[in-house]
């Protein structure tokens, strides 16, 4: 390592301490941009599930890299993955509000009297995208989305104002990955709205279960299946312009934003401590989840 490159970290070591949130942020951009340009150029050739994996790494790696430079604990930052002694309950409200989301339109439909096809695609179809999801790509996100970003950010703002903002940036990034074609994607507005909404249901799971990622994980797996079932007759005209799913994903983060408060996104209020650094809950101890 040259000395201008070791000059540059220990600068950035430095810089860290009093702005990790922009730390982690620089390193994301700067990550995601080299990949971004590498998909469409010398990265053009290889297989597209390679491109789309090496892409959601970034928020994962862009954490990593802030915890070390921070000088805390890489270790207990990983160690929130051993986290899933939670109540079983929140595995299941996470995919619950996934499939609800993914579902609603169908359900519509049969309420108004049409059919539907169960399962819409063979087994496989939901197999692979949950393991791929949960082991390889969009899931390991959540390291540094609710795994770093959310915990630094929510000892300053409220919860439900670091969720809003960690769906728009979390939006925003997605943007290399619809200009590529990799994803069924839709209109920026309309993404936007759905990947916010999901995001504070998100840092709500992740509040409430004192750091359980696991569960947050499980829970952004299951939103990348797809529809179990297919309606064979037309749905309302309503979800042309903003789909089912937008529409219960709304509906849940206000819900949940009015049950456990905006400030802590917990009932008792109280907030998970910052993986890496001594362990506790602030303000108050305890825990939400049983």
């Amino acid at each position: 390592m040259s000395q201008e490159t070791l000059t540059r970290v220990a600068a950035l070591k430095r810089s860290a301490p009093h702005r990790p949130a922009g730390t982690f942020l620089a390193v994301l951009v700067t990550y995601s941009a080299l990949v971004a340009t590498g998909i469409f150029t010398i990265l053009e050739g290889i297989p597209r599930v390679l491109k789309i994996v090496v892409y959601a790494w970034g928020p994962m790696i862009s954490a990593g890299v802030t915890v070390w430079v921070l000088d805390e604990s890489v270790r207990d930052w990983v160690g929130q993955l051993r986290n899933v002694r939670v109540g079983p309950r929140w595995y299941l409200i996470g995919i619950g509000v996934m499939l609800l989301g993914t579902e609603f339109e169908n359900i519509i439909a049969v309420v108004l009297g049409s059919d539907i096809v169960v399962p819409a695609y063979p087994p496989m179809t939901y197999v692979i995208p949950f393991v791929v999801t949960l082991f390889l790509a969009g899931a390991l996100e959540e390291l540094g989305w609710r795994g770093f970003l959310q915990p630094h950010l929510q000892q300053r703002f409220d919860a439900v104002w670091v969720s809003i903002g960690i769906g728009v940036t979390w939006a925003v990034w997605h943007i290399p990955m619809m200009v590529a074609g990799f994803g069924d994607f839709a209109a920026f507005w309309e993404y936007t709205l759905n990947i916010t909404a999901i995001s504070i249901v998100y840092g709500w799971l992740y509040n409430t279960t004192d750091a359980a990622l696991p569960v947050v994980m499980i829970t952004h797996a299951a939103h990348n299946i797809p529809p179990i079932s297919t309606s064979t007759g037309t749905v309302p005209t309503i979800f042309t312009t903003v789909s089912g799913d937008t529409m219960i994903y709304i509906t849940c983060a206000l819900l949940v934003t009015l049950y456990a408060g905006s400030r802590t996104l917990t009932r008792d209020g109280t907030l998970p401590g910052i993986p890496g650094q001594p362990r506790g809950r602030s303000p108050g101890s305890g825990t939400s989840a049983d």
